[in-house]
């Protein structure tokens, strides 16, 4: 539809969308099961027959299948041959014969993998961030290889519908938001782009251009307001921090407006709402789960790869094999924190790590509006009442705040600017909500400059009206 067009803002953790027809923007409702129908969770469920679910349904479908199931592993022939390592120190047995042997002969293993053969579904989450990656080429799902582009437009395909539906016909245009940097390599940058470009194709998007997602968010607001303006807008949502400096010309119409606007500087970094989650689990969850836990004759740590699994959770229910339950039984009958084992192993068994996740979300997302907060878990032996204040959490995350004023400097640097110069900092992404993250905000630019705009759709409006424009 050429009287429409398209802004499409592909998220880490949530994607939107908008239809702009020259004089008014609409987001559009992508999935009714949300909490918030405009913004569709960027999760990915694939099914043993290879249907793709979509959305919060993906999450509600992978904890439905997955909690409380054991866990089933398989000895799989691989079918590769091993050239076996040999050692100096020579065979001492009876048959051992030297001189009988062929010399050219080369000793082999058979490589074998333990296979899960009870799996319903596997799910993906945070998409995003592996589209840099060059050593993630395709991934087994049932029998079946996917390409990280297929998966990716599996997310997209419903965008594609909702849009069409919208529109009333095929829409074969849109403006695709992109981070700042998608990744500091600039080779690993160039890849993750042209995936999104594959995977918008494949979806159904046969022009695709790319438009920097702050700039996007900054477009939203400036089009609005016809004086004079230095703007700048901080996006920081699941995947990343992204800072653009723009200038707008006082003029009447949009299309002025965005004629004679200029960047004046970018910057980003991979930093953002997902790694702050890990911190808090990190640092309040793990220790309730025995990680500090010495245990046996000589008093060893616990393995690190148990917790690490917490932070995948898509993947705890890995650990539910007979081998790992037992050696945490016999752990826990030998250690100095019996009561966190314990827990670990209900986690485990019960598959509960996605509640978790869940749960560590929300608790941040309670402490924009509260001093401080608890983190409630209450499952069979887990029982946790885990208080988090503000200022702890702010601690926590110290290392990322430290990441994210290094990209505030760095665009005001590229933009030849002060902080005073800025007449206004506009605000986007559900990660800029955090208290402590606006605490850095308004230190830097002062409370009054800052103005918050729309967390998840304020970006997909403006790359909607860039498409019109472009």
């Amino acid at each position: 539809m050429e009287s429409l067009h398209c802004g499409i803002d592909f998220g880490t953790t949530n994607t939107s969308a908008a239809l702009c027809d020259g004089k008014t923007v609409r987001v559009l409702p992508l999935d009714p099961a949300n909490d918030l129908p405009s913004s569709l969770p960027s999760l990915l469920y694939l099914t043993r027959d290879q249907e793709p679910i979509v959305g919060r349904r993906a999450a509600d479908t992978f904890i439905e299948r997955n909690v409380d199931r054991e866990v089933v592993l398989e000895l799989v022939d691989l079918g590769v041959d091993i050239e076996a390592y040999v050692a100096s120190e020579p065979d001492k047995s009876e048959s051992y014969r030297p001189s009988a042997r062929d010399h050219d002969m080369r000793e082999a293993v058979r490589a074998h993998a333990l296979q899960e053969v009870n799996s319903p579904g596997r799910l993906f989450q945070s998409l995003k961030t592996l589209l840099r990656h060059r050593e993630f080429t395709t991934t087994e799902v049932f029998g079946s290889l996917y390409q990280i582009e297929e998966l990716v437009s599996l997310v997209l395909k419903p965008v594609k519908a909702a849009v069409d539906a919208a529109a009333g016909g095929d829409v074969s245009r849109a403006v695709f938001g992109r981070p700042v940097r998608f990744s500091l390599d600039d080779g690993e940058d160039r890849l993750a782009e042209e995936r999104l470009r594959t995977a918008a194709h494949i979806a159904g998007f046969r022009e695709v251009v790319f438009f920097y997602e702050p700039v996007g968010a900054c477009v939203e607001y400036a089009v609005a307001v016809p004086e004079e303006r230095r703007l700048m807008v901080v996006d920081i949502g699941g995947g990343t921090c992204d800072v653009c400096v723009m200038q707008f010309g006082a003029s009447g119409g949009t299309a002025e407006r965005l004629a004679g606007s200029r960047i004046l500087g970018v910057a980003g970094v991979p930093v953002a709402g997902d790694a702050i989650d890990r911190e808090i689990i990190r640092g309040k969850m793990f220790p309730r789960f025995g990680k500090n836990a010495r245990y046996g004759p000589s008093r060893l740590p616990m393995p690190q790869y148990l917790y690490n699994n917490i932070l995948d959770w898509q993947n705890l229910y890995k650990l539910n094999t007979e081998e790992i339950i037992h050696w945490l039984i016999a752990a826990e009958a030998d250690c100095d924190h019996p009561e966190g084992l314990r827990a670990l192993r209900h986690l485990i068994q019960h598959n509960l790590g996605y509640p978790v996740a869940r749960e560590v979300e929300a608790a941040k997302k309670r402490l924009s509006a509260a001093e401080e907060t608890s983190i409630s878990l209450h499952h069979g032996v887990i029982q946790i009442e885990e208080r988090l204040e503000r200022q702890e959490f702010a601690h926590i995350i110290e290392e990322q705040l430290e990441a994210m004023t290094e990209s505030l400097t760095a665009a005001e640097s590229a933009a030849g600017v002060r902080p005073e110069d800025l007449d206004l900092v506009l605000t986007t992404g559900g990660t800029s909500l955090i208290p402590a993250v606006r605490a850095l905000l308004e230190d830097r630019y002062g409370a009054g400059r800052l103005h918050r705009r729309d967390t998840f759709t304020s970006v997909a409006s403006g790359l909607a009206i860039v498409s019109r424009h472009l």
